[in-house]
């Protein structure tokens, strides 16, 4: 009886769809004793413990999704002329520049700096444009 269970539980599909990217977290901003620069965030990868794994990163883009407080009509949207389709979720995006350090932090530059309330927020790193 034990062994049909297995059977079923192993054959069962998982319906969830495939993740597209890969998940990281703001750090904070690259900063000295003195200054802060806010142009250049520092981010953690999940699974990116040393400088040779962020190379795979390099050039990847990075969307900080945050939600606002006011619904706004989303661009290029073909539902209903009279009815536009609009979306509370906004995006800002970045690049991976190079890494930090020694311990997997990775540099990356955003097109309009990051809030400080996404300090330790959750970004989504892409998995394109590819270097292979």
């Amino acid at each position: 009886m034990q062994a049909e269970d297995v059977k079923k539980s192993q054959t069962k599909k998982d319906n969830r769809p495939t993740r597209l990217y890969a998940k990281g977290a703001f750090v904070t901003f690259r900063r000295s004793n003195a200054n802060q620069r806010n142009r250049c965030a520092i981010l953690q990868i999940e699974g990116v413990n040393n400088k040779e794994d962020t190379e795979f990163y390099l050039g990847k883009r990075v969307a900080y999704i945050y939600k606002a407080k006011k619904a706004k009509r989303k661009p290029y949207s073909t539902v209903k002329k009279d009815q536009p389709q609009t979306s509370r979720y906004r995006v800002i995006w970045g690049k991976v520049q190079r890494a930090h350090g020694n311990n997997g932090l990775v540099r990356s530059a955003f097109q309009s700096n990051l809030p400080p309330r996404a300090l330790g927020g959750a970004v989504r790193i892409m998995l394109y444009p590819s270097r292979i």
